[in-house]
C-alpha cells in the first residue's frame, strides 16, 4: 500500500525566549524547527471544514515515529466521513533533524 501523504519538510525560527541561561552557545544564537507537513493525496487542495492537525513529539520520540499513526488516522477519516487538510508536526529545537541543524548554538544547560 502506498502511503496516503505528500510529505513536504519546512525549517523556519525558532522562538527566541529560553528559560534556561545556558539552552544556547551565546545569547544571541537563533534556533531552527524542523516541521513535516503531510497533505492527503486524496486531497491535495483542502477546503473549508477540513481537519488540520498540529501535532508535538514527546520527549526523545522523532516526530517520525508517529507516521503509522497518520496512516491509520487517514483511513479512518475514509470510514468516518471526514477529511483530512494536513497535519503538521514539529522536531523541539534540541531534538531529532532540528537538533541535528541547532547542535552548534545550542548551549550545555547541565553545568
Amino acid at each position: 500500500m502506498t502511503y496516503p501523504y505528500i510529505i513536504t519538510e519546512h525549517v523556519m525560527d525558532a522562538q527566541f525566549m529560553r528559560e534556561y541561561p545556558r539552552a544556547t552557545a551565546n545569547q544571541d544564537t537563533p534556533l531552527k524547527l524542523c516541521i513535516k507537513q503531510y497533505i492527503p493525496i486524496d486531497n491535495p487542495h483542502p477546503k473549508n471544514g477540513d481537519l488540520t492537525i498540529v501535532a508535538a513529539h514527546g520527549t526523545g520520540f522523532a516526530k517520525e515515529l508517529y507516521e503509522p499513526l497518520w496512516e491509520d488516522l487517514h483511513a479512518r477519516s475514509k470510514k468516518e466521513g471526514f477529511n483530512i487538510g494536513s497535519i503538521w508536526i514539529a522536531d523541539a529545537t534540541n531534538q531529532g533533524v532540528s537538533g541535528v541543524i541547532n547542535e552548534v548554538g545550542l548551549g550545555n544547560d547541565r553545568e
